[in-house]
């Protein structure tokens, strides 16, 4: 039992030292981008081998204009080393970075021409890092939001929206 004690030791020491020895041997963490990458559908974002894709978990649409969708990673990796990807990988393929939160969940926003691309880390108890991107069209037209911001209050609220029972004469059916 004490030889096992001491064996279990020194090969934990090993591990470390060859963990500390790989670490040292990077020259630059900006360098991240040209680590090893590859492209799935979205032909112009990056992903870096560590993440392995999870299919059940991921959908993609196509489109006139590209392709949209979630895809979902699960992989061993930092999430502060796969937000620095992100952050340095993304201008080069001609993505804008809009906004990000940092630490507990990391959240990136960048857009391109007619499309927006989400970007959650999140780190599982499970020693597992998920990574999920999200691709969708830009909303066309002007620069005021698709949706009420609740800054201009609505004169009567329930003009707009009849309520339940409301201005109906008759029972519908599901034959009507």
């Amino acid at each position: 039992m004490r030889y096992l004690k001491l064996i279990l030791v020194a090969l934990l020491l090993s591990s470390w030292g060859c963990a500390t020895l790989s670490d040292t041997t990077t020259e630059d963490p900006g360098l991240a981008p040209t680590q090893n990458s590859f492209f799935y559908d979205f032909k112009d974002i990056r992903v870096p081998e560590e993440m392995e894709i999870q299919t059940d978990k991921s959908i993609i649409s196509p489109s006139d204009s590209g392709k949209y969708g979630t895809m979902v990673f699960r992989g061993r990796a930092e999430p502060i080393s796969l937000f620095d990807f992100f952050f340095n990988s993304m201008p080069k393929d001609g993505w804008s970075l809009v906004t990000y939160q940092k630490y507990q969940r990391f959240h990136m926003v960048f857009t391109k021409e007619n499309r927006v691309c989400m970007i959650t880390i999140e780190e599982s108890p499970m020693w597992y890092t998920w990574l999920e991107i999200k691709v969708s069209p830009k909303v066309a037209g002007s620069a005021e939001p698709a949706y009420p911001t609740g800054t201009q209050p609505l004169t009567d609220p329930y003009q707009t929206y009849p309520s339940s029972g409301s201005g109906m004469d008759s029972e519908r059916t599901l034959s009507q």
